[in-house]
C-alpha cells in the first residue's frame, strides 16, 4: 500500500503565509530600536581653555551626531578663549563637517570663543553673558602680563576670518570685525575700543538671534520644546588630557622630566630622579597623543631625540653631532605635536626648568635626603697639592709632571682622574673623551689644571 503524499493545496498557502509573518515580524523587531528612539537635542559643553584637545573632543562629538542624527546639536561655550589654530579647527568642523543643526547658547564666549559661538546656525544668548573681545595676542617677556598684541599680519588675519564666519551665518560682519581690532561703531564702541557685547547688545547689532533665560527656554523658543536633552560631557580621559595639554602643565612636566632624566644619568643608581623624570614624561607625551593630533611619526621623532641626546651624554660626550640631532628631533617633534602653542610651551619650560634647577640646588644640601646623596668627606687641597695612594700631601708644584706619562684611572668625559707613579691628580682632555685605562700624555701644567691627551700606540 502507497502513501499519498500530496500536499493539500490549501496547507501550502498556510505554510507560506506563516513564512511571509516571520519574516515580516524579524523585521519589525530588528528596527524597534530605531522606531522606539526618543527624538533628543545633544548638548555639547565648550568650556574652559580653547586646546587641541578641545579640538579633537569637539570632532568626536558631531562625527558621532553626522552618524546618529539627533534633533540637533547644542554648543554650550563657557571660554575666555584659547589657541587660534584650535579655534579654527573647531569653526572649521561646525561650518562644513555637522550634519546636523547647530545651536551656540553663551554663557561667556571671549576671543576664540567668540568665534567658535558665531560658527552655528543659531545664537542664543543667556542672562548676564557677554561675547566678544577677540584681539589676538602673543608671548612677550617684556611686557607687563607677559603679552603683547599680535601684529598686524595676524590681526588682519584674524579680522578676515571674523568677517567671513559672520558673512556666512547671516551675521553683523561689521561688529564682528570691530571684535578683533578696535574700530568705531556708532551707538557702540569707539575707534580705541575692542566690541564686547553684552546678551541685550549681542542680539541688538545683530550678532546672536535672541535671549533666553535658560537652555530649556531656549531650545523651546526654536522649536525643540519638550524633547529630551542629552549632555555629552567629556570623558575622564578627555579631562585628563585637556590639563595636561595646557601649554602650563606641560611646560612643568617637560621640565621635570628633562632634569630628572638629566640627575639619574649623572648620579646612577639612586633612581628617585629618573623615575620621577619619566613619569613625568610619560604624563607629557600620553596627553599629547590622546588630545593633539599626534601621530606615529612624532612618537618616532620623540623616541629618537631621547635616545641621541642620552648617547651624546654617555657615548660620545664632546662631539656634539649626536646632541644637536636629538634636540633639533625633539623640537621637530614639539612643534608638530603642539603647533602655535609650541612656542609658549618652550617658553615656560625654559622659565620652569631654571627655577627648578635652582630649587634643586638649594635643597640638595639642607635637606636629609640630599644630604644622603652627598659625599661626606670633604677632600681638602690646595692649589700644588695631590692626592696619593696613602692620603694628601702638598707639593711644591705640578710642573714635574710635563711631558711625563700615565694612566687614566676614571673616563675622562673631558674631567677625571689620573695616575703617574703612585700620584693620582685630577686631570682635564682637550675636549676628547678617554676611557679608563688608557695610557696618556701631559701636554700642559697651569697652576693646578693639568692638560693630558691619549697616547697614541
Amino acid at each position: 500500500m502507497v502513501a499519498d503524499c500530496t500536499v493539500n493545496p490549501g496547507g501550502r498557502a498556510m505554510l507560506i503565509a506563516m513564512r511571509f509573518w516571520f519574516m515580516l515580524g524579524l523585521a519589525l523587531l530588528a528596527s524597534l530600536p530605531a522606531w522606539g528612539q526618543t527624538p533628543s537635542v545633544w548638548v555639547v559643553p565648550i568650556t574652559g581653555e580653547i586646546t587641541p584637545a578641545t579640538v579633537q573632543f569637539v570632532r568626536m562629538r558631531v562625527e558621532r551626531a553626522n552618524r546618529e542624527q539627533p534633533l540637533a546639536l547644542v554648543f554650550e561655550i563657557y571660554t575666555p578663549g584659547g589657541r587660534v589654530d584650535a579655534m579654527g579647527d573647531i569653526v572649521d568642523i561646525i561650518l562644513q563637517r555637522a550634519t546636523v543643526p547647530t545651536i551656540a547658547v553663551v554663557r561667556d564666549a571671549f576671543s576664540a570663543g567668540a568665534l567658535i559661538a558665531m560658527s552655528a546656525e543659531q545664537l542664543v544668548m543667556l542672562p548676564g553673558s557677554s561675547i566678544g573681545a577677540a584681539l589676538p595676542v602673543v608671548l612677550d617677556p617684556l611686557a607687563p602680563l607677559g603679552l603683547s598684541p599680535a601684529d598686524e599680519k595676524i590681526q588682519s588675519a584674524m579680522r578676515a576670518q571674523f568677517r567671513s564666519v559672520a558673512t556666512a551665518r547671516g551675521r553683523n560682519a561689521d561688529v564682528a570685525e570691530a571684535m578683533v581690532t578696535p574700530r568705531e561703531i556708532p551707538g557702540l564702541t569707539t575707534a580705541q575700543e575692542l566690541v564686547t557685547l553684552s546678551s541685550a547688545q549681542a542680539v541688538q547689532h545683530g550678532i546672536a538671534d535672541l535671549e533666553a533665560r535658560t537652555l530649556r527656554e531656549a531650545l523651546t523658543q526654536l522649536g525643540y520644546g519638550g524633547v529630551t536633552v542629552e549632555r555629552l560631557e567629556p570623558t575622564m580621559l578627555e579631562r585628563a588630557a585637556q590639563v595636561l595639554t595646557s601649554p602650563l602643565v606641560a611646560a612643568i612636566l617637560l621640565a621635570v622630566g628633562v632634569i630628572g632624566i638629566l640627575v639619574e644619568l649623572f648620579t646612577p643608581g639612586v633612581g628617585i630622579p629618573g623615575a620621577i623624570g619619566i613619569l613625568a614624561l610619560l604624563l607629557f607625551f600620553s596627553g599629547a597623543f590622546i588630545a593633539t593630533p599626534a601621530g606615529l611619526f612624532d612618537l618616532v621623532l620623540v623616541i629618537a631625540g631621547i635616545i641621541l641626546i642620552v648617547v651624546e651624554l654617555l657615548l660620545l660626550p664632546g662631539f656634539g653631532i649626536a646632541g644637536i640631532l636629538g634636540l633639533g628631533a625633539l623640537l621637530f617633534a614639539l612643534f608638530r605635536i603642539f603647533q602655535e602653542g609650541a612656542v609658549y610651551m618652550l617658553g615656560y619650560t625654559v622659565v620652569f626648568g631654571g627655577l627648578l634647577l635652582a630649587l634643586a640646588f638649594w635643597l640638595v644640601p639642607n635637606f636629609r635626603l640630599g644630604r644622603a646623596l652627598m659625599l661626606a668627606t670633604r677632600l681638602k687641597t690646595e692649589i700644588g697639592s695631590a692626592v696619593t695612594g696613602s692620603g694628601t700631601k702638598p707639593t711644591t708644584g705640578l710642573n714635574h709632571l710635563l711631558g711625563q706619562q700615565g694612566i687614566a684611572i676614571s673616563d675622562l668625559r673631558p674631567a677625571g682622574v689620573a695616575r703617574f707613579g703612585r700620584q693620582r691628580v685630577d686631570v682635564v682632555t682637550e675636549g676628547d673623551f678617554i676611557i679608563s685605562g688608557t695610557v696618556i700624555e701631559v701636554l700642559s701644567v697651569e697652576g693646578n689644571r693639568v692638560t693630558v691627551r691619549a697616547v697614541e700606540e
